[in-house]
């Protein structure tokens, strides 16, 4: 059945490079339409603390990646941690993307810290518990990453799917309707090159010489907005 799908926009950059490309939730969108394209979708401005005023009637809620970081003392970051403990409450199928997936770990009791470098080019996931809606199976995903804020500590009841040396918690459950994932497969190879030119002069030396051939290489983006299609169509038990 068409879903009725929130995507959240936490993308805080209004910059003139941010503007000349299509926004977060319009890229996770193009995404979803392409595997799901009879669904619908909504978005809300989360940065400026526009949220659904209900989860009535919401199929599937995606939060976005952003440059700001959970930690930020910012009211709209804390409205939107609200806005995930009641979609817990009311089992709302829900995806976290890179801030998302974080914000979902931090709203309900993980920690997210800075780790030791970027995680900038792409990240993997070792996929160490399968899930039902990981249809076609693999065992890891590649997928485009810029972030250096991660998971520490997973919040009480959630389960690790799987990550990577560099980061641990790279992908995990909470119950079975919050997933998140640290990575941005919402992103495009000719973005994240543009990205890298964009952000150089403000990175350490190395970071983005590191990341431009990892960017060249083929990524799973595809197949994992299939899977998230998938876990946002999977039945679940209607809340107590």
């Amino acid at each position: 059945m068409p879903r009725q799908i929130a995507v959240l926009l936490t993308n805080t950059d209004t910059s003139a490079f941010a503007q000349r490309y299509p926004n977060d939730a319009e890229k996770v969108i193009a995404k979803l339409k392409a595997v799901r394209p009879d669904w619908q979708t909504r978005v809300y401005m989360a940065r400026d603390g526009e949220l659904p005023a209900t989860t009535e009637g919401l199929d599937g809620v995606v939060i976005t990646g952003s440059p700001a970081s959970v930690n930020d003392d910012a009211a709209w970051i804390r409205a939107a941690e609200a806005c995930v403990q009641a979609l817990q409450r009311d089992a709302v199928p829900t995806v976290g993307l890179c801030f998302g997936h974080q914000l979902i770990a931090k709203a309900l009791g993980g920690r997210v810290e800075q780790a030791h470098d970027w995680g900038l080019g792409v990240g993997q996931v070792q996929i160490t518990t399968p899930q039902a809606w990981m249809q076609p199976p693999q065992d890891r995903l590649t997928l485009f990453a810029a972030h250096q804020d991660q998971v520490t500590r997973l919040p009480e009841g959630a389960r690790l799917l799987g990550g990577s040396d560099f980061c641990p918690i790279g992908c995990y459950l909470v119950g079975d309707s919050l997933l998140g994932i640290q990575y941005h497969p919402e992103l495009g190879r000719a973005f994240m090159r543009a990205l890298l030119d964009h952000i150089e002069p403000h990175m350490p030396p190395g970071v983005v010489p590191r990341a431009r051939p990892q960017v060249e290489q083929p990524v799973d983006a595809d197949l994992f907005f299939e899977w998230m299609a998938r876990f946002l169509e999977m039945p679940r038990k209607a809340p107590a």
